[in-house]
């Protein structure tokens, strides 16, 4: 399985043209495995929760 950090617009961009999941993490605990719906320059939207890009890592799978 490739895994991708995923920092740049284009990352997130890639997943929604790909269809690719999206792990998101907190505090270093997984908290959901989703498809980005959409995202701004301070957050990303998976499954209906928006996620703040500054305190969460995002890894495409």
């Amino acid at each position: 399985m490739i895994r991708k950090n995923c920092l740049l617009d284009a990352d997130f961009q890639r997943s929604i043209t790909f269809q690719r999941n999206i792990e998101v993490w907190v505090d270093q605990e997984l908290a959901i495995v989703g498809r980005v719906e959409s995202f701004t320059a301070e957050s990303i939207r998976i499954d209906g929760n928006e996620y703040v890009r500054a305190s969460c890592t995002f890894v495409m799978v």
